[in-house]
């Protein structure tokens, strides 16, 4: 082995090496997100309730030691029927975002999360997108900002134009369900997040670590790299280490890293498969990332993740 060819194959092959060393680091390569305050001591949360229109629902807010408990009771009488939270944010700290991501635990109750723009001067308006939490349980959920509908007194207005995420100026929860009777969802983080940057950042980190691997080969041009092996075999073998690196980030509670791990790998089989990838598993990997990005969930993406290495994992198996 001696050729630039060569070379070039212990480089490609190298890469079940190269991911050992990038799944290791993979969940401190993401970008960090801009974040809503919710201390009480640094933010400016309060509670807006029905009774500016006659109605008798209720809420507090109560610092924990996650973040912040919204509790209260939503009425219905005389034609009430909403309890919220909102604070003020700094115009612009969201300009980058493509989307809010909420941790929460909650009752099993849908609830808004709600926007407002310092361009439109609408009363009772925002651009709203309803969620839904799981009784005592902690979700991470993303809400893209193509997804949010301008609403002005709880009703859709449909002639507002897209929402300029620079010019948000003001966030809020709100429990308008119509189900009368307690509530209570505890938040742990509000963020701003952006699948470009994070996507960018694990992809930037893997080119880094491929850079040092290629740079070592050219100087050790007789180290053996796996070069031996098909690439239906890598393929196969990048696939098992994802799911070995995956499964206990999952199962200790980092759905968001697990994906993260799922979605790096499938890049990296589309990045150095160009020349070997079927049409089909080309077009599977594109589909799965592309689809994967837009989930709110970060548990459903890295279940969408791992279907999608499963499925590549069995075409590759009858040429391996």
């Amino acid at each position: 082995m001696g050729g630039t060819g060569d070379l070039h194959m212990m480089y490609r092959y190298g890469l079940l090496a190269v991911l050992v060393s990038f799944f290791s680091v993979v969940s401190t390569a993401m970008a960090q997100p801009v974040s809503v305050p919710l201390n009480q001591g640094d933010s400016r949360w309060e509670v807006v309730l029905d009774g500016v229109m006659g109605g008798l629902s209720s809420g507090v807010i109560e610092e924990t030691e996650a973040g912040l408990l919204f509790r209260g009771s939503l009425r219905l009488e005389n034609n009430g029927g909403f309890s919220q939270i909102r604070s003020p944010i700094e115009e612009g700290s969201l300009g980058d975002a493509e989307g809010i991501e909420i941790e929460v635990r909650g009752d099993g109750r849908s609830y808004i999360f709600d926007v407002r723009v310092s361009n439109l001067q609408v009363m009772a308006s925002s651009y709203q997108s309803v969620f839904e939490t799981k009784d005592n349980e902690w979700v991470t959920l993303r809400l893209p900002f193509d997804a949010f509908a301008f609403h002005s007194f709880g009703r859709r207005v449909g002639v507002v134009g897209e929402m300029d995420p620079a010019l948000i100026n003001s966030v809020g929860i709100t429990l308008a369900d119509k189900q009368p009777g307690t509530f209570d969802v505890e938040i742990r983080a509000i963020r701003g997040y952006s699948t470009r940057g994070e996507y960018n950042s694990r992809l930037a980190k893997l080119g880094a670590i491929l850079g040092e691997r290629e740079a070592e080969a050219e100087q050790s041009p007789r180290r053996e790299v796996l070069a031996n092996a098909s690439f239906a075999d890598r393929v196969i073998e990048v696939c098992t280490l994802a799911i070995d690196r995956g499964v206990p980030m999952f199962n200790d509670g980092q759905p968001e890293a697990c994906a993260s791990v799922y979605e790096v790998a499938l890049s990296s089989i589309l990045l150095l498969g160009r020349d070997d990838l079927s049409g089909d598993a080309r077009a599977l990997i594109h589909r799965a990332i592309r689809d994967g990005q837009h989930l709110h969930d970060a548990s459903e993406r890295a279940w969408h993740y791992r279907r999608a290495i499963d499925a590549l994992m069995r075409s590759y198996k009858d040429w391996a």
